[in-house]
C-alpha cells in the first residue's frame, strides 16, 4: 500500500500503488466540510462574505455586516460563493456549498506539492511529499476549514514547483510563478507575495538558478503577474476609496499589518516553537536528511532550505501570531523530510510506526467508546463528560456514517500491521491514521461537535425565550458585536440593531454579552433571558429588557 522501495541491494522491489495514495488523500479531504454549521474563528466572517456577495452583487468588496471585512482579498469568497450559487439551497445549505471550496484549493495544493516533490527529489518521491504533508498536524484542522489560507497555501505550492521547475522548463516556470503570484496575493496579503519574491531572487546564489533560463522566469513572472494582481486593488480603490485606504494602511501586509502602521515581533520565540508540534512528524524526517545527505550543492536542498528559512525569519519579524499564517512552512519542511525516507533506518521506521499505532489506536477507541457513551449512555463516566462539554446535544445515530467508521477503521488496521517496514510504509502509516483519527471524530462526533461550537442552539433558545412583545420588536446590540449580528441573523432570522458602544439603546431590548466576571444586570434593565455556547468562559449573552421608568 503506498510503498516504494529503492532498488538497491537488501531492499524490495517498488511495490507501491498510486491509486492507493489518490484513495487516501481523497478521504482526508474531505471529513468535516460537509454537515456543520460554521465555527469560529473564521467560517462564520466568511459565510457572512459569500451571502452578502451572492445577496447584494457586489464581488468587489469583502463585506460583513455593511462594513468592509478586509482580513484577505476576495479569491477563496470568489470561488466559494461560486460553490454556493451552484450547489446552495436545492442540494447544500449555504454554508456547506460554500465549504467546497476548500477541498478544492486543498487538491491543488498538494497536487502541485506531488509535483515539487518528484521534481526535486525523483520519481516516486511525490507522493511521499504528499503523504508528509497530509500526515503534518498543522495542515489538519486549517485544511478543513472555510477559510482563505488554504487558497494561499494552493498559491504557495504553484509557486515552489515553478522555482523547482524553473531550470528545466523556463517558459512554464514563469507563467507558474505568475498565477502563484497573483493566487497568494489574491488570498492572503502582500507579506506572503513578498516572501515568494524574495526566495526567487534569492535562489541565483545557487548556480541551478544562475543562468539566462532562470532570468526569462522571472522576467515572464513579473510581466504576467503585475497587472493580473493589480486589477482587483485598481478595481477596489476605484469603487470604495475608503475601504481600500483602510485595507491598505492597516490590512495589506497581513501579519505586518499595513502600510499605515507597519508592526514589528511578537512574542520572541513563538514560530520556532509552534515548528515543533505544527509540523510533525516532519521536522524529524527532514533533521534526517540534513544528518545524512551530502547534496547541499543540489536543489533538493537548497530551495526548500532557502524557502524554510526565508518563511520562518519573516514570520518571526512580523508582528501577529497565528497558526494559520505559519503554513507556508510545512511544504518546504516536507520536501526535506521525503529526501533521505528511503535511507531511514529500521529502528527508527519502526519506532515512528509503533508511536502512531499507539496514538491513533487510543484516540480511535476513545471516538469510538465517546460515541457511544453521547448516544447510548455507556460508559457512564464518558457519557457525563460528553454531556458537560456539550450539553445541547441530543443523540442521534447515522447508521451509514458507522458503517463507514468500521470499514476506515478495519483498513487501518490492515495497513499498519504489513510487514518489511521502511521508511515509506511508517509514513504512508502515520497518514492512515490522522486521516482515521479525522474521518472518525469528523464522522461519529460531528453532531456533538456541532451542538457544542455552532451558535445555533444559542440563537434558538434565545428566541425561544423571547417575549411575545419583543418579537416585533427592535432588539438592539453594540455595534462590535460582530459575531452575534451574523449569528443571530442567520440563525434566528433576527436583524439586531447595532448602536455605538457606550450610546444608549435604540431599542426597549437588548443583547449583551458579559464575561463569566462581569454581573448579568444594570441599572435600568432587567434579565429576561441568559446563555451561550457549553464551556466557553468569555462569552456570556445576556437580552435585557428596559424597565418602566
Amino acid at each position: 500500500m503506498l510503498t516504494f522501495s529503492p532498488d538497491r541491494a537488501g531492499l524490495p522491489q517498488p511495490t507501491e500503488k498510486p491509486w492507493l495514495l489518490l484513495l487516501l488523500t481523497f478521504v482526508w479531504l474531505w471529513p468535516g466540510i460537509l454537515g456543520h454549521d460554521p465555527w469560529k474563528p473564521d467560517e462564520p466572517f466568511v459565510h457572512a462574505v459569500v451571502a452578502h456577495m451572492l445577496g447584494s452583487g457586489d464581488w468587489l468588496t469583502p463585506t460583513v455586516n455593511g462594513q468592509p471585512y478586509l482580513d484577505a482579498p476576495p479569491l477563496y469568497y470568489w470561488v466559494a460563493a461560486a460553490f454556493a450559487r451552484v450547489f446552495s439551497p436545492w442540494l447544500l445549505p449555504l454554508h456547506d456549498a460554500a465549504r467546497l471550496a476548500t477541498p478544492l484549493f486543498m487538491a491543488i495544493g498538494l497536487t502541485f506539492a506531488g509535483m515539487a516533490g518528484r521534481e526535486l527529489i525523483g520519481r516516486r518521491h511525490g507522493r511521499s511529499v504528499v503523504l508528509i504533508l497530509i500526515g503534518c498536524l498543522g495542515l489538519l484542522a486549517t485544511g478543513h476549514q472555510m477559510t482563505p489560507a488554504v487558497a494561499g497555501f494552493a498559491g504557495f505550492s504553484i509557486a515552489f514547483y515553478a522555482l523547482a521547475l524553473s531550470p528545466r522548463a523556463p517558459g512554464l516556470a514563469g507563467a507558474l510563478l505568475a498565477a502563484a503570484l497573483v493566487v497568494t496575493f489574491l488570498s492572503t496579503s502582500l507579506l506572503e507575495v513578498a516572501l515568494l519574491a524574495m526566495t526567487a531572487l534569492m535562489l541565483p546564489a545557487f548556480s541551478a538558478w544562475r543562468s539566462k533560463g532562470y532570468a526569462l522566469t522571472l522576467t515572464l513572472a513579473l510581466a504576467l503577474a503585475l497587472p493580473a494582481s493589480a486589477l482587483w486593488p485598481w478595481l477596489f480603490a476605484q469603487a470604495e476609496p475608503g475601504a481600500f485606504a483602510q485595507w491598505w494602511h492597516g490590512k495589506a501586509l497581513g501579519p505586518l499589518n499595513g502600510f499605515g502602521r507597519v508592526g514589528f515581533f511578537h512574542e520572541f520565540g513563538y514560530y520556532p516553537k509552534l515548528v515543533i508540534w505544527y509540523t510533525w512528524p516532519a521536522w524529524p524526517l527532514a533533521a534526517w536528511t540534513l544528518y545524512r545527505s551530502r547534496r547541499f550543492d543540489e536543489p533538493v536542498l537548497q530551495l526548500p532550505l532557502l524557502c524554510f528559512a526565508v518563511t520562518l525569519i519573516l514570520l518571526t519579524l512580523s508582528d501577529r501570531q497565528h497558526a494559520t499564517y505559519a503554513l507556508p512552512l510545512l511544504l518546504p519542511m516536507a520536501t526535506l523530510a521525503a529526501v533521505e525516507l528511503d535511507t531511514l533506518k529500521r529502528g527508527a521506521a519502526a519506532f515512528l510506526n509503533w508511536f502512531g499505532l499507539m496514538t491513533f489506536g487510543f484516540f480511535g477507541l476513545l471516538i469510538w467508546a465517546g460515541w457511544a457513551a453521547m448516544n447510548f449512555g455507556w460508559p457512564a463516566k464518558l457519557a457525563e463528560r460528553a454531556a458537560y462539554f456539550s450539553p445541547y446535544y441530543q443523540p442521534q445515530v447515522s447508521w451509514p456514517a458507522v458503517a463507514a467508521a468500521l470499514g476506515a477503521t478495519a483498513v487501518w488496521l490492515w495497513a499498519v500491521t504489513r510487514r518489511h517496514l521502511r521508511g515509506r510504509q511508517a509514513v504512508t502509516n502515520w497518514a492512515a491514521g490522522i486521516t482515521l483519527f479525522w474521518g472518525l471524530a469528523l464522522t461519529l462526533w460531528l453532531p456533538w461537535l456541532d451542538a457544542a461550537k455552532s451558535y445555533r442552539p444559542v440563537v434558538e433558545r434565545m428566541t425561544a425565550a423571547l417575549p411575545a412583545e419583543a418579537r416585533a420588536a427592535c432588539i438592539a446590540t453594540e455595534e462590535n458585536n460582530r459575531l452575534a449580528r451574523l449569528s443571530w441573523r442567520y440563525y434566528g432570522g433576527l436583524e439586531l440593531t447595532p448602536f455605538a458602544r457606550g450610546a444608549e439603546p435604540p431599542c426597549d431590548w437588548r443583547l449583551a454579552i458579559r464575561s463569566r466576571r462581569q454581573a448579568l444586570a444594570e441599572p435600568g434593565w432587567q434579565v429576561v433571558w441568559q446563555g451561550g455556547r457549553p464551556r466557553d468562559k468569555d462569552e456570556r449573552y445576556v437580552l435585557l429588557g428596559r424597565l418602566p421608568r
